[in-house]
């Protein structure tokens, strides 16, 4: 006769030291995927939430729910590969420190370490700025990152933006942010008075700022919003 073997409870499965194998999610994959990649659930389907590879500029790809993928898989797949951190070795971080920011990539699935994503031109698309991870060792061959894309879920979203003139805008933002409360200040714009006045709304995917004359050559401001 078969023996009945005890069906292990998800209380006894123990996390690893890299990764969180007893929390990973059954997702079905809406495109290929590779192991390491950053992925973001799109969709729901059969009782199954599908995913994409999350994208810094892709307004269905960028607000979350952020995932790690443990391992690679064919698009259509369903399987258990998203899990919600992973220690990440044989990185270049040798001009960073410890604490360093990680960010979502514009390139989909994949992430920058340390450099802050650059502001966008004036009347571009958006990009956003999207914390997922942290340094944990600086080394330039052997430096170590930790991945954490959930901290950005439910995060305000971050842009920079290149100013010039009276009014700058910002195009393609994800739908549904119209009215959306939004936080704007001068990085480095005007700083020879520090009195710039900035004003934003959001009306259907268009950020729009107003404010003093600026030169674009030198003016950038930051947004956030919430929403």
């Amino acid at each position: 006769m078969p023996v009945s073997l005890p069906r292990l409870q998800q209380s006894q499965v123990a996390a690893a030291v890299n990764r969180s194998r007893a929390q990973a999610i059954k997702v079905t994959t809406s495109e290929a995927i590779s192991a390491g990649d950053i992925i973001v659930g799109t969709g729901f389907s059969s009782g199954v939430m599908t995913v994409h590879k999350a994208d810094a500029d892709d307004a269905a790809k960028c607000q979350g729910p952020f995932f790690i993928a443990d391992y690679g898989a064919a698009s259509g797949v369903t399987t258990d590969l998203a899990i919600p951190w992973k220690i990440v070795t044989g990185v270049n971080t040798g001009s960073f420190t410890v604490g360093s920011p990680v960010w979502l990539s514009t390139t989909a699935g994949g992430y920058v370490v340390g450099t802050m994503p650059a502001a966008v031109a004036k009347g571009a698309a958006f990009s956003f700025a999207i914390k997922i991870g942290r340094v944990l060792a600086v080394h330039a061959s052997t430096g170590v990152i930790m991945l954490e894309p959930g901290m950005a879920t439910g995060a305000p979203l971050v842009g920079r933006v290149t100013t010039a003139g009276t009014s700058t805008t910002v195009t393609g933002l994800p739908a549904g942010l119209a009215g959306a409360p939004c936080i704007v200040t001068p990085d480095g714009a005007d700083t020879a008075d520090h009195a710039t006045q900035i004003t934003a709304t959001i009306a259907g995917t268009v950020l729009t700022l107003r404010h003093d004359d600026m030169d674009a050559a030198t003016d950038i401001v930051s947004y956030a919003i919430y929403g």
